[in-house]
């Protein structure tokens, strides 16, 4: 269950961090100071659990988690106990009061963690994999897709949109589920919202790819991965 840390608060944070890197099904991929960065850090890759600090300056918690339009699973973290009940209006899944003891911190954790699961094997009923395609449940009805028709697929929180050679399928799945069931040589992870096959890329140029009339964002961090794989040791030169 990845994991992102936002507090203003450097002890906090890090206290936070360590908590989350000692329990085993959490991965923490990243801590921030402010909701800015938090900001960029969503916009890069997926996070299943923000553990949000509310009271921040400039941008407090309650005002960030109100800008996102799509969240993920939301903790917050607070010296306030004023604040409670703002936030589960807001459908947290649960509120801490610092000092957080790692016996209270567990506990949340484990609810997020249960509620991960749920969502996981939903998703996962709406798909079944074959050897050369998948099956996708779409409009009531289930559809063959196979690996060589795919041009892209588009993330949008719990669906994917299945781009193909001659039209587009919605289904209920996130995108890191799906990333796990495709052939990892054939299709590959660009961007917090997209995963791309690979052979249907015509064009790189900085952070896009083109695939026939699409363009298709690729995240800073993963750049050089993307043209390590697209182009490698393909490039001609004189």
């Amino acid at each position: 269950m990845k994991s992102l840390v936002v507090d203003d608060e450097p002890l906090a944070r890090e206290g936070i961090a360590e908590y989350v890197s000692e329990t085993p099904f959490m991965e923490l991929v990243g801590t921030c100071k402010n909701a800015l960065e938090a900001s960029e850090i969503l916009k890069e890759q997926p996070v299943d659990l923000l553990l949000l600090d509310i009271h921040m300056p400039r941008i407090s918690g309650i005002e960030f988690l109100r800008s996102l339009s799509n969240p993920p699973m939301i903790i917050f973290t607070t010296a306030f106990r004023e604040y409670a009940l703002e936030g589960f209006e807001l459908d947290v899944l649960d509120y801490l009061v610092k000092p957080i003891s790692f016996q209270r911190f567990l506990k949340a954790a484990n609810k997020a963690s249960e509620q991960f699961e749920l969502k996981q094997n939903q998703q996962n009923e709406d798909v079944t994999l074959k050897d050369d395609s998948f099956f996708i449940k779409s409009d009531g009805k289930y559809i063959r897709i196979h690996f060589d028709e795919v041009l892209f697929i588009e993330g949008f929180k719990d669906y994917v949109f299945i781009h193909t050679q001659t039209t587009r399928h919605l289904t209920l799945i996130s995108l890191k589920n799906v990333e796990k069931l495709l052939p990892e040589q054939r299709f590959m992870r660009v961007h917090r919202s997209f995963i791309v096959a690979l052979p249907f890329v015509e064009q790189m140029d900085g952070n896009q790819l083109k695939i026939r009339e699409h363009v298709i964002p690729v995240s800073k961090n993963l750049r050089e991965e993307v043209y390590q794989k697209l182009v490698g040791n393909k490039l001609w030169k004189r």
